[in-house]
């Protein structure tokens, strides 16, 4: 098997690829490739972009782990495999930009457990995807099966782990593992124009929402409109809703300011000061 390639792409218009390659076309998510990749993830902390691909190119998007270093695990080490790879994944799911796995072709095990640390799916319509672990023994150990429940619902996440079959993209779009589903054809056509609408969207605002959108659940209904609330003040603190709320009126495309971040006082005080009811 040839060495999986991880190659970085940018920036373009606030657009970063990071993209999968071998000369086998079937890439797989070893240690190395892992550790670059999070070399690479690193190197967003100071500037993350707007919006984050990933995608691949070749017979498979990714084709998950490597089987020969999954075989030389035992019970100790493959607990620290695990927590490495969640690790590595947090950090996907926690960045403040927009990310998207472009799926083009299978993807299995580490493969669909990176995409579901995404915030968008998109695949192509020969494209299959799922969790097959079982079918190796283990379980999905990089916050595939616990992203899979959250995601998408014991139900489905039931269904989709338990069988261990990699789900045709149709059902994967009925089940919501997948947001859009293209024909094969014009598959990278039609994912650059869904990553052009998202370049309307502020990206400290996007930021914000993410955060919001990944912590409301642990909330009840009243803190979490304060939570709400104390985020849309936020917004303020930035130069993005002038420079939002012009553009539409002057119907032109938004110039969103570049390192645009709240005060620091403000931020030190978001921090510390827990939400709470009003």
């Amino acid at each position: 098997m040839s060495e999986t390639r991880v190659v970085l792409c940018g920036p373009d218009d606030g657009v970063v690829r990071i993209r999968f390659e071998s000369d086998a076309g079937i890439q797989i998510l070893s240690e190395s490739v892992c550790q670059e990749l999070g070399r690479i993830l690193k190197s967003f902390d100071d500037e993350p972009p707007r919006i984050l691909v990933f995608e691949a190119t070749g017979r498979t998007f990714l084709a998950g782990a490597s089987l020969h270093e999954l075989k030389a695990l035992d019970r100790r080490s493959a607990r620290r495999y695990s927590r490495r790879g969640q690790k590595l994944f947090r950090r996907i799911a926690e960045l403040p930009s927009i990310t998207i796995a472009a799926i083009h072709a299978p993807c299995a095990g580490g493969g669909c457990e990176l995409s579901l640390a995404c915030d968008f799916r998109f695949l192509a319509e020969s494209a299959r995807i799922g969790l097959p672990e079982v079918t190796l023994g283990l379980i999905p150990g990089w916050g595939g099966a616990a992203r899979a429940i959250r995601q998408l619902g014991p139900a489905a996440a039931r269904r989709m782990i338990l069988s261990g079959e990699l789900l045709p993209a149709a059902e994967a779009l009925r089940i919501g593992l997948a947001d859009a589903v293209y024909a094969d054809a014009e598959f990278g056509v039609s994912v650059d124009a869904r990553i052009a609408t998202f370049k309307r969207c502020a990206p400290q605002a996007v930021g914000a929402v993410k955060r919001f959108l990944a912590e409301g659940h642990h909330l009840d209904l009243a803190d979490l409109m304060a939570e709400e609330s104390r985020l849309f003040g936020r917004c303020y603190a930035t130069s993005e809703p002038p420079e939002g709320i012009a553009a539409f009126l002057e119907k032109r495309s938004p110039k969103w300011p570049a390192g645009d971040e709240p005060p620091v006082e403000e931020a030190a005080a978001d921090s510390t000061n827990p939400p709470t009811s009003e």
